[in-house]
């Protein structure tokens, strides 16, 4: 091969192996991130070991969180406005949903007012929306402690007796934040979903808005897991 051949030989060859490298550069390049209505976790946050009681009496914990993905509504039953309205949203939300997105994913709605709540309260409440969804109270306080699913998941929330009232006396108001907040098969919290910007007014979801947060979380973690299978198999 003549010296001229040899060189524009090792011109093809460098010009070659720096199309590769860039081309697999920007194969496993990082996915950005969904622009979402609220926080999407990079890591997802496991929560502290807790123990609940459902709608229907029984034992809730952290082991019927796996193998599905769930959304998380908080509030209590006899909340005049936000409360409904977010849970007729959630209704609408997951009726809209495609069914692939849909036969995997439960709805919970955590009360806050456990002294209220009673199971069979939160059964006849969220019935008027979603037969499916599941609600959460605590029934035991001496056995069964709300502050580890609250803190894990960010769930502020306060009783304020009226004026010259205990708590006990059943006579307070009930206050609390206003969030969704999502969980991965893994039982873990993935993201937190934000309301609207509501001004002076209630704070609220829209259909519209849930409908693309989700499924945008939902398709970015499913990329990123195909990315790293394809990285670990090619490793």
């Amino acid at each position: 091969m003549s010296p001229r051949r040899r060189m524009l030989f090792g011109f093809l060859l460098a010009n070659g192996t720096i199309i590769v490298v860039a081309a697999l550069l920007w194969y496993y390049r990082p996915l950005p991130p969904p622009r979402i209505q609220g926080v999407l976790l990079s890591e997802s946050r496991a929560l502290d070991q807790f123990e609940l009681t459902d709608h229907s009496g029984t034992t809730f914990a952290n082991e019927d969180l796996r193998g599905q993905w769930h959304l998380v509504s908080y509030g209590f039953t006899t909340c005049p406005d936000v409360c409904p309205s977010a849970l007729s949203e959630l209704a609408s939300f997951v009726d809209r949903l495609e069914p692939a997105y849909r036969q995997d994913l439960q709805v919970l709605f955590y009360s806050v007012d456990h002294g209220r709540d009673t199971p069979s309260q939160l059964h006849s409440y969220l019935s008027y929306f979603n037969q499916d969804f599941i609600g959460l109270t605590v029934t035991e306080p001496e056995r069964q402690d709300p502050a580890a699913f609250e803190h894990s998941l960010g769930i502020l929330a306060q009783l304020q007796p009226a004026p010259g009232a205990e708590l006990d006396d059943g006579d307070y108001q009930v206050s609390h934040s206003v969030t969704l907040l999502l969980l991965n098969p893994q039982g873990e919290l993935q993201a937190v979903l934000e309301p609207d910007r509501a001004g002076a007014g209630v704070p609220g979801f829209t259909v519209d808005t849930l409908l693309r947060d989700y499924t945008a979380v939902r398709d970015y973690l499913a990329r990123r897991q195909r990315g790293n299978n394809n990285a670990g198999q090619d490793a």
